[in-house]
Order: structure tokens, then sequence, then C-alpha cells
């Protein structure tokens, strides 16, 4: 197929092809960066950078918070290249008082086009290791890239070289961590495909085997096709992650996971969308209206086609709309999409970022987004991506606190916040667990078990450490800009209160089908009672009663009463009453 280009092209060091990417550059989009005032409204982050990186003359493109060298600070992870320089990995560690340096402190020794990144413990040691998409080999856009992992040397770093390679080459612009087969350790899902130059390619996910990964994926996807972004959620809620790649070019495709049932991932796709054809740069799961069935949201780039606006497909009850149930009223070079509560009103809010454009957030108004963002940066840049952290520890607290119910059957177990800094304690039935018998993805806020927890009442308690200022950081392809912090100055420009000041209860998903998570943020200490009533007043279930030892607490009601039994469809009360006050959320129990 011959393309056409009609805009003007930035041409980098590469000389085997011309990518029309981030590197097609023309001064109108840099008009559409910036919203009128009128538009802003009550989100704590500062609009201007607090912190800019020297340039040095990087095409950064992956980037993760994550404390490398476990002195309690956030540093920034950033891997840089993309398509148009063979590159290093490099970290910016934190000063030690919530500042960055203008340079990275550590960088890797190897080279590559590196495409995104994510963090996580791989090999079960308790320290942050980092996976790599390589986009495009040496040679260029005529060579595959590959994929590949850098462990922690426990000094502070990464090791210099790569500790873990795939064995099968592959055009890999972006990687996600997620426990898929429910073993208590990450594997690592690929997106894979260039569309760009035509080399179609199978989706992967290489398994871990006890803090190994496998060199050759044992799992690949019937079809084939151009992925740039792939993402992991619970879309049906029955306990395991399914697996979302998002298509450039190819439709977007959905992997139920069937691994509380006793199978795994389906290598056939059981959804794709139908508003053809699909440019798809980024994705991203978040439930935006708290039935606790995430909805999927994406980033168009309409580089080769397309409208190129960012959109949402709803989630009814475990089935993904074909169609986008909310879209940008503007198009252009979107690159990223994700979903945080930075307004602290118990909502997600949808946060973008463009190709020489703006960091914008649209903001969720009951369930639904806004149609102009409410909160535009000042600054234009070749956003690649963007993620959220406490960088200063300015709203540092480990009083979170995840009440669970073990089923006999399901490993993962969501703890109702994201990001969290640390997974500071897990018990089950009483008995601390180990480290090593669960594995953790602090930026999505999850724990995924070993084992299956024993069938019990609220058996499973997880403590973890929290923020509830995040700041903002982005990686900018732009070699001539350097890397972004905007920080969170905790004081919403509008009228709401932040979620910390009140004492009452939220439940989330309502109605129900198998589980509400119920939570409360109160004084730590203080006296709590919690139970679940029927329309008659009569007791169901009691969640909890004496005092709390955190301040953000999350009850899981399963829907079973105090005698294990699940409850009959209808309506149902949550009360809680604590010292400060009291509170009541009406619930929809449905079959």
């Amino acid at each position: 197929m011959t393309r056409i280009m009609t805009r003007p092209l930035r041409i980098g060091r590469l000389s085997v092809a011309i990518r029309p990417g981030p590197r097609c550059f023309s001064a109108a989009f840099l008009l559409f960066a910036f919203v009128p005032a009128a538009t802003q409204a009550a989100m704590p982050l500062q609009t201007s950078p607090v912190w800019t990186s020297a340039p040095d003359g990087h095409y950064a493109t992956g980037g993760a918070w994550a404390d490398v060298d476990g002195d309690g600070w956030l540093d920034m992870v950033v891997s840089n290249g993309n398509d148009m320089a063979r590159q290093t990995l490099v970290i910016y560690h934190n000063n030690g008082d919530g500042t960055l340096p203008l340079h990275p402190t550590w960088s890797a020794t190897d080279i590559d086009y590196h495409g995104h990144l994510d963090v996580g413990d791989i090999n079960g040691d308790g320290l942050v290791d980092v996976a790599v998409g390589v986009y495009i080999g040496a040679a260029g856009f005529s060579q595959p890239g590959r994929v590949k992992v850098y462990l922690n040397d426990g000094a502070g770093a990464f090791h210099a070289t790569p500790d873990w390679i795939a064995a099968d080459p592959v055009y890999c612009f972006s990687v996600a961590l997620g426990d898929a087969d429910g073993d208590g350790d990450l594997d690592l899902a690929c997106a894979c495909g260039d569309d760009y130059q035509t080399h179609p390619e199978r989706q992967r996910i290489f398994f871990n085997q006890n803090g190994t990964l496998e060199t050759t994926p044992s799992w690949r996807s019937s079809e084939t096709g151009y992925a740039l972004d792939v993402c992991w959620g619970d879309v049906d809620e029955d306990g395991d992650l399914d697996v979302a790649f998002c298509g450039a070019s190819t439709p977007l495709r959905l992997y139920r996971n069937g691994q509380t049932q006793g199978a795994g991932i389906a290598t056939t796709a059981s959804w794709q969308n139908t508003d053809l054809p699909e440019h798809g740069n980024t994705s991203a799961f978040g439930d935006w209206n708290g039935d606790g069935y995430p909805e999927l949201a994406v980033a168009d780039n309409n580089q080769m086609g397309g409208a190129g606006r960012f959109k949402v497909y709803a989630n009814l009850a475990g089935t993904l709309g074909t169609t986008p149930l909310w879209l940008s009223n503007d198009g252009g070079y979107g690159s990223h999409v994700s979903w945080i509560d930075l307004d602290l009103d118990d909502d997600l809010d949808l946060v973008t970022g463009r190709w020489w454009g703006a960091c914008r957030i649209y903001e969720n108004t009951g369930g639904t987004l806004t149609l102009q963002p409410v909160w535009v940066s000042t600054t234009n840049s070749v956003v690649e991506n963007m993620f959220y952290g406490d960088l200063d520890n300015a709203a540092l607290r480990d009083t979170g606190r995840t009440l669970a119910s073990g089923d006999g059957a399901r490993t993962f177990f969501p703890l109702g916040t994201a990001p969290v800094y640390s997974v500071d304690g897990v018990w089950v039935d009483g008995v601390p667990q180990p480290a090593t018998a669960y594995a953790a993805h602090l930026g999505n806020g999850w724990i995924s078990f070993d084992t299956p927890p024993p069938s019990g009442l609220s058996n499973v308690s997880i403590h973890y450490s929290y923020s509830i200022e995040n700041d903002l950081g982005v990686t900018n392809w732009d070699p001539d800009i350097g890397n972004y912090v905007f920080q969170n100055d905790g004081v919403p420009t509008g009228t709401r209160e932040p979620a910390l000041a009140m004492a009452d209860l939220h439940a989330r998903p309502n109605p129900l089908v198998n589980a509400t998570w119920l939570r409360h943020e109160g004084p730590r200490g203080s006296y709590v009672r919690l139970r679940i009533l029927d329309v008659n007043g009569r007791l169901v279930r009691t969640l909890h009663d004496g005092p709390i030892d955190g301040e953000r607490v999350t009850w899981e009601w399963d829907r079973r009463d105090d005698g294990g039994r699940r409850v009959t469809s209808g309506t149902y009360f949550a009360r809680l009453d604590a010292a400060e006050n009291a509170g009541r959320a009406r619930l929809v129990v449905l079959d």
C-alpha cells in the first residue's frame, strides 16, 4: 500500500525510513494546545512544570515513578530513543528532598530504539525492576526490535545491561506487567507490530516462572495486526486480569482470562471495536461510573487517518461497547490516556496528551466526562507518557487498609486506590504473608497471590501506603525540551473538599452483582461499626466492629451474610457508625 504524505516531515537520524510519527511537524499544531482560562476547574495541579530536565538530545518515550534505590523517595525512570535514535534507559534519582536533578544520575550502557516501559518486582527479590519494549532493530524499520528486562542491582540502580532478552525478535512499542496466570508473579505482555512499514505481528505474553521470564512466549494471539499499547484490567469482574491491545490500523482487541474458572487467557479476541479504521496510540482501563466494570479509554492519533480523538468505550456488566460512548470534541495527534482521581472527589478523571500539544484533563461528572478539558498545561511538547506519584512525599500516608474475602479461586485483589506507594503487609486468616507469596503492581493498585486465599469472611487484610497529592510526570519525545513534573499543590481550585475531609461511606460498584467495596475515611484509631442490613433493618453481615488502624479503609462485601450464605437480589443498606459521624449507603444487589 502506498501512503501519500501531505505533511512536512521532521527527519531524525534514521535513514532507512522516514516515519511520519511525532516526527511530523507543522507549526499549525501548536495552536491547538490552549483552552480559555474559563474552562479551568477543580484540579489541584499546577499548570506549569515545577521541574524540566535538561533535554540532553533524548527522545524520551517510556516513563514511570519508582523507588529504585529504596530510600523512601520516588525516582523517575525513562526509556529513550523511540524510532529516532538508539539511546539508553536512564534514572533521575530523587535528591532526597522531593526534587530531581537536571541530568540523569544513572544510565544503562546498551542502546536501542526504546519504546515504553513498565516497572515492578519481576524476580521476587523485593526490589523494583524494569521491562522495556524495543520498537525496531539496530538496522531500523527493516529489522524487528525486541523486549528486555533490567533487574535491580541492589545498590540503587539497575544492572547496566539487560538481564533478560526475549529470544524471538519482535516489533514491540509498549509493555505491561500483570499476573496473567494467577500464580503470584508478574508476567509480561507486549504490544507488537509496526504499521508504518507493514510488519504485522501476533501479540505476546511472556509468563514468569518462579521469578524468571520465559524467553519464548507461550501465549500468542491468533490474530495478527499492529498494536502500540497494551493494558490489563478485570473487564468482567470475575477476579482475574483480562488484557487489551490497542490497535493501530487494526482493531482494538480484548482477550478474556478464564483463570478463576480453571482456564487461561484465550488466544482469540472476545471483543473488538467496530468504529474503524482504528488509529489507537494508547489505552487504559478505568471505572468511570463506579459500577465495578472498567471502561476502556483510547487516544486516537490522526497521523495515519481518522479524527484523532480521545474516546471511551463503556462497559455494561462486563461487555464493552463496540463504539465509543464518549468522544472528545477535538482531534489531533493523540498520544496518551490515563485515569486518576486528582481532585479527590471519588471518581476517575481522564488525563490526556498529544504530540506537539498540551497536557489536558477531562473531568468526570457523574459517570461521564466533560467535552472540554477542565485543566490544561501551559506547555506544548511531544507527550509520550504521563504517570503519577508523590515526588516530594507531601501527603504520603501509611494508613491504607483493604479487607476482602477469599473464595478459594481468585488470586487478584484490587486495593481500591491507585497508585499506591508500597504494600506494607498482607494477612490471610490472620497469618502474615511473606512478600514472596504475592505480586503487586503499585501503579495500578493491586496484588495477586500465588495461591488463592481460602473461602472466608473478610479474611484477607492488606496494608498499604498512598498519597492524596500525586504529582504528574511527563516524558517528552522532543529532544530540545526535556521531561516535566507538574506539582500537585493539594488545593483544589473549585468548591469541593477532598474526600479525606469527609468521614462518610462510599460504595462502588453499586448496583452490584458479585461484590462491592465500601470505603471510609476518618481518623486513625477511631471506633467504627459497619453493618449490612436488609430493607427491614435486620442484620445481614457485620463487616467491622471496633477501632480502625488506618485512615483510608476499604471493606469488600461479597454478597454473603454472617453465615457465609449468598444473599438474594434486592435492596440492602450499608450502615456505618463512627465517632465523628454516621454514614449510610443504599445497595442494590442484582443477579
